[in-house]
This record gives structure tokens, C-alpha cells and sequence, in this order.
């Protein structure tokens, strides 16, 4: 079965509750159900233990997981957006349990999985949500980038919202006033988002708190203060304080040019993304546009962010020219998501958190990844 890459703009899998038998037939192949699973997941005696792939040539993003009851069955849908060939920088079509050409495992505390997968590109046309939060240096350095960001940040927000995806944007500006957070607006619409970086220009796009909540926001900051410059504060402002929606997909977007500076606060370093303790799966994953000439400098580099939470990391040069959103990395990450099911987990319905790795291997062996994460799928019922 030859499988061919599609590129649809902002469409998501669509995940398929019809009723099936015990198995289905796909040419010659035959996939063995779950007992009593009616929801198309392939049975976990069909899954192979991970491969075992020595180093990783390509990142696995932060995840978002739910647990959805479908008849009788307790289905884990796991939403991920795009994985990266490590040659061509195209994002793969992953290819689950029991198919032909399988490049994607699972497993449980050690124990391998049957997984349906549904991709994104493939046009199967579900929307799901997403809460994109845009985290904008705004100190005086980058005054030659500002007006150019946030008139594409209101062209790109608006084509995210023309799609179908259930998307809402938020923003956070850091730096305007040394070490702090001096502007933000909480999760709304494309056009709430127009209104509050058309306020002013330049820098003072992101300075200042908008909004129905702009006194409980300036209130928050207050609190926030970092040794300069601080991406991962903005970020840890905007994961305790903006208003996600349950089950949606949390993905960051700091544009900077400038190391980040927590000074003595350890929870603002980058070396604190690092651990899934400090900053679990669900926080969601950062993507980091860095603007400037060199990246030679002394300080935190600020797109070890990424490189611990998934994310992809983009240089532009210092006055953003000829860079727009809708081409960066995380545009291709976003339209090509994942949507990934197993099922027959009432073993792990304990209130205990267990270990998910996935792992990816292309056919040639190439693209190579893997990533564990500790998910808690529920209680047992009282």
C-alpha cells in the first residue's frame, strides 16, 4: 500500500466511533479488536514491544490526553501535533498497529499497546481545540521587529480562526519594564487579539493589560519578576493565570532576541522545562522564533525551551524580514496533528500516574524518536 504526504491546511483526524466486528479485513490483512471494543482500535495482542532505537534524530512534542468513554470502552486519545523527517524536514504520516508500513508503538508501564492513529493531513476532518498564546519580548531591542510581528501575528491568527480548528490566542509581552511582565490579554478571539496589538505601535503593541480581567492580569504580574528579559517567566505567567480550556492543545510562541534571564528564580531558567515535574505534558509545548544577527552570547539560550517540551525553533534575521508565521515550523506542526487511541486500560484506572512512551521509527530508519510521559488515566469508580 503505497502512502503518499497531504498537505490540507487546518484540518484534524477524524476519530471514528463506528460499530465493527471482531476484526476487519484490509486486503490481507486482518486486525484483531479489543473484546467488546466497538471503536476500531487494533487488540493489544497484535502490538509489538517499541523498538529499541538508540539515539533520536527528530523530537517528539508535549502532548495533550484525554480519556473519553465510548460505549463500554475507556478509550486514551492522545493529541500531538507533527513529527518531523529528519532528513527532509516534511512531517510524517504516522502509521499505527497492525498496517503496513507501522512507524509509531506504544506502551504502557513497559506493556505494548494497540493504537489507531489518524493524521491530520489525511483530510479525515475533525476539529479540535487549541490555545496558542503569543510570548513577546518587548523591550527596546526589539523595537525594529515589533510593528512587523504583530501585524503577522493579526494575519495569522485570522487565517487560524477561518480554519477549522477551535482555536483561541492569547498574548503575554515581557521586558518593556526590566524583568518584568508589563502587558497581557487572556485567551479570545482573532479579532479581540487584533484590538489589543492595534492599540499602539512599536514595542507598546504588547505593553499594557486589555481585556475584561486586564486589573486581575496587572494584579497577577505584579508578582512576576525575573533578571532581565524572561521568556519562561511570560510563560509561567500565562500557564497560572490565562483562562485554558480543558482538553485543548496549549502551544507557546516566544519571539525574542535576547537570552533568557531568570535571574535568581529557578522556576523561570529554561533548565526548569526540562523536567516533566516542574512542567508536565498537559502545560503544553513552546515554539521560539529567536530574531537577531548572532546567536553567540553569553546567558540561557532561549529555545532549550523547545528543545525540552517538543518544540520547533526558528532563527530570523533582526528585523524579521522574510519570515512570516504561516511559514514557520510551527505552522506545519499544528496541520499536521495526530490524533492517537488505545484502549482496554482499566488496569491502570488508579489514580496513579503511569508511564507512555512513544516512539517513532521510520521504515529506512532515519527518523528516529522517543519520548515517555507520565499520564494518570483516572480513579476506579467508587
Amino acid at each position: 500500500m503505497k502512502r503518499t504526504f497531504k498537505y490540507t491546511i487546518f484540518t484534524l483526524a477524524m476519530i471514528m466511533a463506528t460499530s465493527l466486528t471482531s476484526c476487519l479485513s484490509d486486503d490481507n490483512e486482518t486486525i484483531v479488536l479489543e473484546s467488546g471494543n466497538n471503536s476500531g482500535i487494533p487488540s493489544d495482542e497484535l502490538a509489538d514491544p517499541n523498538p529499541t532505537i538508540g539515539s533520536s534524530t527528530t523530537n517528539i512534542p508535549n502532548i495533550q490526553y484525554t480519556v473519553e468513554q465510548d460505549g463500554n470502552d475507556a478509550i486514551v486519545r492522545i493529541d500531538m501535533t507533527g513529527i518531523q523527517d529528519a532528513d527532509t524536514n516534511e512531517w510524517l504520516e504516522l502509521i499505527g498497529t497492525a498496517e503496513d508500513g507501522q512507524n509509531i508503538w506504544v506502551e504502557v508501564d513497559g506493556n505494548p499497546k494497540g493504537i489507531s492513529v489518524y493524521n491530520n493531513s489525511n483530510d479525515e476532518g475533525q476539529t479540535v481545540m487549541a490555545d496558542l498564546v503569543f510570548i513577546v519580548d518587548n523591550s527596546g531591542s526589539m523595537s525594529e521587529e515589533s510593528d512587523a510581528i504583530a501585524r503577522d501575528i493579526i494575519n495569522w491568527s485570522q487565517l487560524l480562526e477561518s480554519s477549522n480548528l477551535d482555536i483561541n490566542f492569547a498574548c503575554v509581552g515581557y521586558g518593556y519594564n526590566y524583568g518584568e511582565i508589563s502587558g497581557a490579554l487572556n485567551l479570545t478571539d482573532a479579532k479581540g487579539l487584533s484590538k489589543y496589538l492595534n492599540r499602539n505601535t512599536g514595542t507598546g503593541r504588547t505593553y499594557g493589560f486589555y481585556g475584561t480581567d486586564a486589573t486581575t492580569l496587572q494584579n497577577a504580574a505584579s508578582k512576576y519578576s525575573a533578571g532581565g528579559e524572561c521568556g519562561g517567566m511570560a510563560i509561567q505567567f500565562a500557564n497560572n493565570n490565562f483562562n485554558f480550556r480543558h482538553g485543548s492543545n496549549r502551544i507557546y510562541v516566544n519571539l525574542t532576541d535576547e537570552p533568557n534571564q531568570p535571574g535568581t528564580t529557578s522556576e523561570y531558567s529554561v533548565e526548569y522545562y526540562k523536567s516533566q515535574y516542574n512542567w508536565p505534558t498537559s502545560s503544553g509545548t513552546v515554539h521560539t522564533v529567536f530574531s537577531s544577527d548572532t546567536i553567540n552570547f553569553h546567558g540561557e539560550k532561549p529555545w532549550r525551551i523547545s528543545q525540552y517540551t517538543g518544540g520547533t525553533i526558528l532563527i530570523a534575521p533582526s528585523d524579521f524580514s522574510g519570515v512570516t508565521l504561516e511559514s514557520l515550523p510551527i505552522t506545519g506542526a499544528m496541520t499536521n496533528s495526530y490524533v492517537i487511541r488505545f484502549t482496554n486500560i482499566s488496569e491502570y484506572m488508579d489514580c496513579r500516574p503511569h508511564l507512555v512512551t512513544i516512539t517513532v521509527l521510520s521504515e529506512d530508519g532515519r527518523t528516529r524518536a522517543e519520548r515517555s510521559f507520565y499520564i494518570t488515566f483516572g480513579c476506579p469508580e467508587e
